[in-house]
């Protein structure tokens, strides 16, 4: 264990012979190639540190935490045509504050 306020040792043990290294990225890393990292997480856990400090963990997804069914993929061109322009009443919300 490490001491108070020391960093953590970010390896796994397997088999009780083998440590394996955990990947870790710094915050800075993750804001700079997110979808690298994301993708890094679907096989294997991304620990995420701040100035050390391990802080989050990007794991993959297993099965029960999986939603019911998938999100539908939807292109904007095939949403049904709205006849009202979003915008003005948006501006028009806002105006009233």
């Amino acid at each position: 264990m490490a001491e108070k306020g020391g960093p953590l040792d970010l390896t796994k043990k397997c088999h009780l012979c083998h440590f394996i290294p955990v990947k870790t990225i710094s915050i800075k890393q993750l804001h700079a190639t997110t979808g690298h990292y994301v993708r890094e997480a679907s096989t294997q856990a991304v620990y995420v540190t701040d100035h050390g400090r391990p802080v989050a963990v990007l794991k993959p997804m297993t099965a029960e935490e999986l939603p019911g069914r998938p999100f539908p993929r939807r292109r904007s061109q095939d949403l049904p045509a709205v006849g009202v322009d979003s915008t003005a009443g948006i501006a028009e919300e806002r105006g009233a504050r």
